[in-house]
Order: C-alpha cells, then sequence, then structure tokens
C-alpha cells in the first residue's frame, strides 16, 4: 500500500490512555469505540478523546457498535466524531478484509470521513505494565478510504504525556 496522501491524525495522551484503559478491560475482545476531535482544512483528524461503545458480538474477530449507543454519542457530542478504533486481540497488525470493506462502505459510500485506527495485540503485556501511557508505535494503525487513492495507511503522532499526569 503506498502512502499517496499528507494527512496525518495526531493523538492526544487522555485519547490513547483511554483507549488503552478499554483494551485492557477488554483484551481477549476486539475492543472498539470511537474517536473524538476534529478534521482540519488540510484533512489531518485531531483526536483529543476516545470513548468506549460496548461490542454488541463480544467477539475477539469481529466488533460491531449497539446502533443506539452510537447515536448517544453523536447527540452527546455532535459534530464531534472523527473515527473510531478497535483492537485485533491476536495480533493480525493491519486492516482485516471486513475492515477494509467497512472502510469502503463509510468512507465512500457514505462519505463519512472517519479515520479508523488499528490496535494489535496480544495485550497481556501491555496491560501488566504497571504504566499505561506508553505503547510501541507499531501497536497502532490508522487507514482512511480515499475516493480516488483507495485505502491509505495515515501517519499517527502522539502528543506527550504531561508532567502531572505521569504521577
Amino acid at each position: 500500500m503506498k502512502k499517496l496522501t499528507k494527512a496525518r491524525l495526531t493523538l492526544s495522551a487522555q485519547a490513547r490512555r483511554t483507549l488503552l484503559l478499554d483494551i485492557c478491560q477488554r483484551r481477549h475482545i476486539e475492543a472498539c469505540g470511537v474517536l473524538l476531535g476534529t478534521i482540519d482544512e488540510q484533512g489531518n483528524w485531531h483526536i483529543e478523546q476516545a470513548h468506549p461503545l460496548r461490542n454488541i458480538f463480544a467477539s475477539p474477530a469481529y466488533f460491531e457498535f449497539a446502533p443506539e449507543e452510537l447515536l448517544s454519542i453523536e447527540l452527546s457530542y455532535p459534530g464531534q466524531t472523527v473515527g473510531v478504533y478497535h483492537s485485533h486481540p491476536t495480533g493480525f497488525p493491519r486492516a482485516s478484509q471486513t475492515d477494509r470493506q467497512n472502510m469502503q462502505r463509510v468512507n465512500q459510500e457514505q462519505h463519512i470521513p472517519w479515520v479508523w485506527l488499528i490496535v494489535s495485540g496480544p495485550f497481556d503485556d501491555l496491560c501488566a505494565q504497571t504504566r499505561q501511557e506508553r505503547m510501541t508505535d507499531p501497536s497502532m494503525i490508522a487507514y482512511h478510504h480515499y475516493e480516488h487513492a483507495g485505502l491509505q495507511e495515515i501517519p499517527i503522532e502522539f502528543e506527550p504525556v504531561a508532567e502531572e499526569e505521569r504521577g
């Protein structure tokens, strides 16, 4: 997959911590949720918050949100849902065929400009750590499906953890 876009995803320390805690709480199934933030004029995603949602299938290989939970987030944070995340607890380090189909459907057919963040496991070592702010970059990958360029990997930039948040 060639990188044809210059867009990037910036993930706040707070959003990163929230999604890591969510993944550790549900490390044997695909943890999932929405990413709240903004998309700037250059098409970059700035993620300020992650909001976990229930995986209605409780599956280690598939996720789906409860529609009423997604609607509740949309109503509580209008216009702020800019992406989704989910985990691959078995360690598959890229988008599955199902992920790719969903990305194309949502980004192209439904014209929803979400970014897709996938965190790959296994998570036992990560969850055993006393500090969960750091996760190696290769464990996270982001995608967006563009009309002309197709599925593209989006570089991720991590905002540093503030001193007061380190304890």
